[in-house]
């Protein structure tokens, strides 16, 4: 190991006289003594002697760029296909038609039988699910909570990030005093009188550890009409100061230690789309102008068709327009010269190999991606698995930082209303983690052979890895007890009919049980007597 430079008399005078020149002189010095191996590190090399970077922290590489990258992304997510499908994409498989929650009860935990847990399981879903589907839960009264976890996920995938505020609103029918606020990034940002504080960062205030304190919400959209306009902010403590419950929720994925802001998905690709849309922009032009079949007339005077085309409104003396059948007529010392665009037969393979890059920093196939599943089913499966994948981390961190939050803020309101009865929720951390126990189920994947996929739930139910209702929700997104009873019916109803058994088969006992109830009838006729074996 090589031992740090000693500071010799001149570093401890210029430490005296101009520390800041002191301190770069010595560290100067020191990398010399430590001079790494790394060749992406060397800029002696023709590739990287015009690569200069500056190591700068989490927020000084990140703050000062969010507004052209939320813009932009915002706007490619407007204009450009791929850039709004790999959003639609992304909110549908990690969102659909919304997450339902799940209770799940720990019973020994919290001292109750099992029996117990299950009503009081049932009985706050209910509940949370009644607020859930009305749009009392919108503090501007437009979704349901199932419909605002789509706007959160778009919100983040386009802006960076998005906060959640608590409010409490006075709505007589609603089920809790509990309304959300979505606040657009924009709005949480640092006003001119408190820019050059430190400890903000814009919007976010922060304490000497990092941690947020308090939120700074611009009472206006910093892109609203001046007709509109509404001077000054709000500062919203982040926890409560009696309770130290949490009042806002900043909604971000934090890519490095010391990030205070989020960035777009988009980011690493603005670039490349933009530039791969107006590539395409100029081949479809190319295309358009190539269908064009336009005949050229020359005339030796003004009596021809040069008459036909003037006094149109919105053209100039000098304006040509093509067209499919399109006469234009041009004078005798005129003619004609065209320029032939270079061959572009490349032009999709080339498209769809940029396609991939952007899938790769997307983490989308480019068959999800582009909706172009013409590969082998083995090739679709593994792309659909690794979406997959990608889609389920999505959703684990869209439940961990919204919706379990906000199923803790609905449990505190009902608890305070005297609707759900759950001891030790307030002054025990250990029963109040127990309470909250939940599991969200989000939307089913995608199926391409639907024979093969049934039979790998029914054999998953069957070893106890997953349950019936996980499957019921996911396949169709529908009630375990609504699906059950409606089954139950419909079983009544066939089975008095004659076109079911009476006894249905168990999970994973079916052929057996059925070929018993062949034999043996099935309790409407009479079993058959044996015919007596011949003597030989």
């Amino acid at each position: 190991m090589i031992k740090p430079v000693a500071p010799t008399l001149m570093d401890r005078f210029l430490a005296g006289v101009a520390p800041n020149f002191a301190t770069r002189r010595y560290h100067a010095r020191l990398s010399l003594n430590y001079m790494g191996q790394y060749a992406g590190a060397r800029s002696n090399r023709a590739a990287l002697k015009a690569w200069r970077t500056h190591p700068g922290s989490a927020d000084s590489d990140t703050l000062g760029d969010l507004p052209a990258l939320r813009s932009r992304s915002r706007d490619l997510g407007r204009n450009n296909p791929i850039a709004t499908g790999a959003r639609q994409t992304s909110k549908s498989n990690v969102v659909g038609s919304g997450l339902r929650v799940r209770s799940k009860l720990n019973p020994k935990l919290l001292g109750m039988s099992p029996e117990a847990a299950e009503l009081w399981e049932r009985k706050s879903e209910t509940l949370f699910d009644l607020w859930a589907q009305s749009k009392l839960c919108d503090i501007t009264l437009t979704q349901n909570f199932y419909e605002l976890q789509g706007l959160v996920f778009s919100a983040v995938f386009e802006s960076g990030d998005t906060f959640v505020l608590r409010r409490t609103p006075k709505r007589p029918n609603a089920v809790v005093p509990l309304a959300l606020n979505v606040i657009e990034a924009d709005r949480v940002a640092t006003p001119s009188e408190l820019e050059g504080e430190y400890l903000i960062r814009d919007g976010v205030r922060i304490d000497e550890d990092g941690a947020p304190v308090a939120y700074i919400v611009l009472n206006e959209h910093p892109g609203e009409r001046q007709t509109y306009t509404v001077n000054g902010f709000t500062e919203i403590p982040a926890f409560g100061k009696k309770s130290g419950e949490q009042m806002v929720l900043h909604i971000f994925e934090r890519m490095r230690p010391g990030l205070n802001r989020g960035i777009p998905a988009l980011a690493p690709v603005i670039e490349i789309l933009k530039q791969l849309d107006r590539y395409s922009e100029a081949e479809l032009m190319k295309a358009v102008v190539s269908s064009f079949f336009t005949v050229f007339l020359k005339t030796s005077g003004d009596d021809g068709f040069a008459g036909a085309t003037s006094g149109l409104p919105g053209m100039g003396a000098n304006d040509v327009t093509m067209g499919p059948g399109t006469i234009v007529d041009i004078g005798t010392d005129e003619e004609i010269q065209t320029a032939q665009p270079a061959n572009t037969a490349n032009f999709d393979p080339f498209f769809q190999s940029v396609v991939r890059q952007i899938g790769v920093a997307l983490s989308i196939p480019f068959e999800l991606l582009m909706m172009h599943f013409t590969a082998s089913y083995s090739a679709s499966r593994a792309s659909l698995e690794m979406a997959a994948q990608f889609f389920r981390d999505r959703r684990t961190w869209l439940v961990r930082n919204f919706c379990a939050p906000v199923y803790e803020w609905f449990l505190t309101d009902a608890i305070n209303a005297g609707l759900i009865d759950a001891p030790g929720f307030f002054n025990d951390p250990v029963k109040r983690a127990a309470w909250l126990g939940a599991q969200w189920i989000g939307p089913a994947r995608i199926i391409l052979d639907p024979l093969k996929e049934w039979k790998a739930e029914t054999e998953a139910v069957n070893l106890g890895a997953r349950t019936i209702e996980q499957v019921i929700i996911e396949r169709g997104g529908d009630d375990f007890e609504q699906t059950t009873a409606q089954r139950a019916r419909e079983h009544t109803a066939r089975a008095a009919a004659k076109l079911e058994p009476e006894v249905l088969a168990p999970s994973g006992m079916g052929s057996r049980v059925n070929e018993d109830i062949e034999q043996k009838g099935d309790g409407t006729d009479k079993p058959k007597p044996k015919k007596a074996e011949k003597k030989q």
